[in-house]
């Protein structure tokens, strides 16, 4: 309906949660439009994060060609961090690597602190606090060292650039329609980042279950 009423691709964002999922809209798109959808913005949050950071990374300190570390990249630069604080789990009452990551992840996912995150989730852990705290920061330390972002990176530091007045509203200006699917799956920074997107024309359309 957007391409019919004249609007032009490159201003049309569809966003959406899983890989599964963004194939799947993409793909609808291209077979209802074919050539006339070329030009679209497309994919998961964090496709297109990885996108328009390969752009904007030097803003953050980083190059365009940062690493992008999976989930065993990141666990396992959790474990040399825990090594470096000397923290060994099999020895003392102290979450695995695996748990510290996941820890650290929700927080930045809902936007809240490493305590807030362990009152829900592990408050057994609650206590070891001001432990997690400096590992999530020498993880972050560790990354920016080796120009490496996670998955909660790509997300965390897109929102810095879409916050940056510098370069968010030129990104938000140039999407006119925002359009996301499985909005059911998205969490607080996905909804924060949607939202950004949005400023500048306040265009949005969600589907969700």
């Amino acid at each position: 309906y957007l391409l019919e009423q004249g609007v032009d691709p490159a201003s049309i964002l569809l966003l959406t949660f899983t890989n599964k999922a963004a194939r799947e809209m993409l793909d609808r798109v291209e077979r209802l439009l074919g050539a006339s959808a070329h030009g679209i913005w497309g994919g998961t949050f964090h496709s297109v994060a990885n996108r328009l950071l390969r752009t904007y990374a030097s803003r953050l300190g980083f190059t365009a060609g940062f690493t992008i570390l999976d989930m065993d990249d990141a666990r396992d630069l959790v474990k040399a961090c825990m090594k470096d604080m000397h923290i060994d789990p099999k020895e003392r009452r102290f979450p695995s690597a695996a748990v510290c990551q996941d820890v650290i992840s929700f927080s930045r996912s809902v936007m809240g602190s490493i305590l807030q995150t362990l009152e829900v989730k592990h408050p057994n852990f609650a206590p070891l606090e001001p432990q997690l705290v400096e590992l999530a920061r020498r993880y972050e330390e560790r990354k920016r060292l080796s120009n490496a972002m996670d998955f909660d990176d790509l997300l965390v530091n897109l929102l810095a650039i879409l916050e940056d007045a510098s370069i968010g509203g030129g990104i938000s200006s140039q999407f006119k329609y925002v359009l996301v699917d499985e909005y059911q799956d998205t969490n607080a920074m996905q909804a924060r980042l949607v939202n950004r997107f949005a400023s500048a024309h306040g265009d949005v359309l969600v589907v969700g279950d």
